[in-house]
């Protein structure tokens, strides 16, 4: 196991990302009526978001919108993807992030194709640094 966080780690240094997790507060972020159903954080950046439609379903396409929040200088979301730690491998599709307010964006176009533990990550640019922030999907 450790040889594999090695490698994984490695891969995201060759990249210039940083895979991060840490504390930061969301006060005051999540929008009136946004209701949250997860979160990522790390270098006092905290992405909340939820999956639409709520319950992500095998072989259906579905969204995230995601509201990014943090300290100055903003953070930008720049990219979703999904992965399978387990199975070291990531989803068929590529969505499409846009914007659509202020710290809020959606991502298109996500779908997953096996049931079992699924990443979120979240690429956020902030300061001139990218970091990549994970939280956890269980698909049934």
């Amino acid at each position: 196991m450790g040889s594999r966080v090695a490698l994984a780690l490695g891969m995201a240094l060759s990249l210039g990302v940083t895979v991060v997790a840490g504390t930061a507060s969301a006060a005051g972020c999540e929008p009136d009526g946004f209701a949250a159903r997860g979160r990522a954080e790390g270098n006092a950046v905290i992405v909340l978001y939820r999956t639409v439609p709520a319950t992500v379903t095998l072989g259906r396409h579905f969204a995230v919108e995601a509201i990014v929040c943090g300290e100055s200088p903003p953070a930008t979301l720049t990219g979703i993807d999904a992965d399978m730690p387990e199975h070291r491998h990531g989803m068929n599709y590529r969505p499409t992030v846009t914007a659509n307010a202020p710290r809020h964006y959606v991502a298109q176009g996500l779908m997953v194709h096996m049931p079992g533990r699924w990443r979120l990550l979240f690429d956020v640019e902030r300061g001139g640094r990218r970091a990549r922030l994970a939280s956890d999907l269980f698909v049934d």
